[in-house]
């Protein structure tokens, strides 16, 4: 039985495919993986006026498993959006410091305002689009005022 000259050569080529192939697997990766971009206004309109803070946008379920008690970064709030209504319960597990929530509505006007501090969960008893959460003790929300992204 004679072995086939080109055999090695292929496994060989195989190899080197392969590596390349995960090479690159391994820089898009990196990419996805980089500073996230820089924090965005988001205007809130009160009763008492209007205030802008630094925020994240949250749009995905990744995104709100990480609160921003729970953040390594700066923010002075943190805004979900929700492609459709929900009810689910809001839990502070994990969190450094109280946060105030204000669940929205689909136009961004506060339905209802809670204060959590960190370990406590929240149902809130109704369905809501969004949630805005601020450091306790940096803004007033109440029902009716209005969030701007």
């Amino acid at each position: 039985m004679e072995r086939n000259p080109f055999l090695p050569i292929a496994a060989f080529m195989l190899l080197i495919a392969l590596s390349v192939v995960s090479f690159l697997g391994y820089m898009l990766a990196a990419r996805r993986l980089q500073t996230p971009p820089p924090p965005q206004r988001v205007v809130v309109e009160t009763q008492e006026g209007t205030h802008t803070l630094k925020a994240r946008l949250a749009r995905t379920p990744e995104a709100w498993n990480r609160g921003l008690g729970v953040r390594k970064e700066e923010l002075e709030a943190l805004l979900y959006l929700f492609p459709e209504a929900t009810d689910a319960p809001f839990s502070a597990q994990g969190y450094r410091f109280a946060v105030l929530l204000a669940f929205l509505d689909a136009k961004g006007r506060v339905l209802k305002v809670v204060r959590l501090q960190p370990g406590e969960t929240y149902a809130p008893g109704l369905a809501y689009r969004g949630v805005l959460e601020v450091r306790e003790g940096l803004l007033d929300l109440s029902p009716g005022d209005r969030v701007r992204y």
